[in-house]
């Protein structure tokens, strides 16, 4: 993603709490620096057990705030909340959250907290008892319903040696909520008043479907027919639902996009086999989105033995394959689907005519011979066409695309 694109020249507050994770901030500096933000760092007394002040006064290029009186003044770190863009706190521990909560106020950073009046990033870490205790738990829930947002953490290896949730999480999950509370909001308000808090009402609590990659139909036991679609428009739908707390049933087909691999995903091989699985998931599901490239043709009969370089030539049979949106809509007609056409002529012709034959509620189709667009590529140029409306984005990166398609499907065409 080209950070800069969407976040350059925003001014941003990172805290850092006393957790292990405090020494990956500096990445996290270095990543907004370099995107064009200008980044001020406040750390709590024991952020500065695990990470200097002086790494992060390098890297932000100016000083870091660690006390309530020093000489730069409480006035002016004051003001400093005023002039930010957005506040991030990473890792937030369990004593940060609390004072959050209950509002108190008694070093610089729970005191610039209180003072800042726009949006709240906090990224808690720690272990996972301290996690689940009851009043952990509570705080989380009534900081959300007040509108500060979380990247909660991730289930693995914890400080400890134990294997729990609590684990800090993947670090472009925090930079791309940043991307989505900095960029894709006030985009989203543009559209619709409120329209990013109305998409991330719709999405919480419901169940989202999503396939990604590309099917494989074997020739032999070596070689196989397939496509180069990378998955990564599929991680861009997981990210958005994701981000907002919708549930997710991911299944996956060959990708290059080493980042599904986050989440807790079922893996198919051919398109028979991801028919199959999407049919098994169908029930649970609210909406579909069909962002795999399954194969149309499978080779009718399948060598069981690797075919031996011979004759200059060689045929193979190819038998269709099962539509798995219209054996999907036969089975379960009233489930909501998103389908996706890569096409090189007529695209807007040919979607249209999918719309109505598989009587699905929208399409999105990009051509796929415009260089870095498309299959394997970080950008996409797509046209969304639905029943009730048709619009045209230009190339973006997929992350961002998502928050788009998602928007005009479930809010403003809803």
């Amino acid at each position: 993603m080209d950070l800069s694109s969407y976040v350059k020249g925003k001014k941003i507050i990172l805290a850092i709490t006393g957790g292990i994770a405090a020494y990956k901030a500096a990445n996290r500096v270095s990543t907004l620096r370099r995107a064009g933000d200008e980044v001020y760092v406040v750390m709590t007394e024991n952020a500065q057990a695990f990470i200097s002040p002086l790494t992060l006064k390098t890297l932000s290029e100016h000083d870091v705030i660690t006390d309530m009186f020093d000489d730069k003044g409480y006035v002016t770190h004051i003001s400093l909340t005023e002039a930010a863009d957005l506040f991030v706190v990473a890792p937030a521990t369990a004593n940060c959250l609390a004072k959050m909560r209950t509002g108190i106020a008694d070093d610089m950073l729970s005191t610039m907290l209180l003072a800042f009046n726009k949006d709240i990033l906090v990224v808690p870490s720690m272990n996972d008892n301290m996690l689940e205790n009851a009043a952990t738990v509570e705080n989380i829930e009534v900081l959300k319903n007040r509108g500060v947002h979380f990247v909660m953490p991730e289930y693995g290896k914890l400080a400890t040696g134990k294997i729990g949730k609590g684990r800090f999480p993947k670090e472009e999950l925090i930079i791309l909520k940043i991307v989505e509370l900095l960029y894709v909001k006030p985009l989203l308000n543009s559209y619709e008043e409120d329209g990013y808090d109305k998409l991330s009402k719709f999405i919480k609590g419901k169940t989202f479907g999503v396939t990604l990659g590309a099917t494989k139909e074997y020739i032999d036991p070596v070689r196989y027919i397939s496509n180069g679609s990378s998955g990564k428009m599929g991680f861009a739908f997981i990210n958005a639902i994701n981000s907002f707390e919708g549930n997710l049933k991911i299944i996956a087909a060959s990708h290059t996009d080493e980042r599904v691999e986050w989440f807790p995903y079922e893996r198919a091989g051919s398109t028979e086999d991801m028919c199959k699985k999407v049919l098994n998931i169908a029930p649970a599901l609210d909406w579909l989105i069909m962002s795999a490239a399954p194969g149309d043709y499978r080779v009718e009969t399948e060598s069981k033995s690797k075919i031996k370089k011979g004759s200059e030539t060689i045929e193979l049979k190819l038998a269709k394959n099962p539509d798995i949106i219209t054996e999907v809509k036969i089975k379960f007609p009233d489930l909501k689907i998103i389908g996706f056409a890569a096409e090189t002529d007529n695209i807007e012709e040919h979607a249209i005519e999918k719309i109505r034959k598989k009587g699905i509620e929208a399409i999105c189709v990009n051509e796929v011979y415009k260089d870095e667009k498309g299959f394997n590529q970080d950008k996409n140029e797509i046209t969304l066409i639905s029943k009730k409306g048709k619009v045209s984005f230009s190339t973006m990166d997929k992350e961002v695309l998502a928050y788009l398609i998602l928007f005009h499907l479930l809010i403003k065409w809803g």
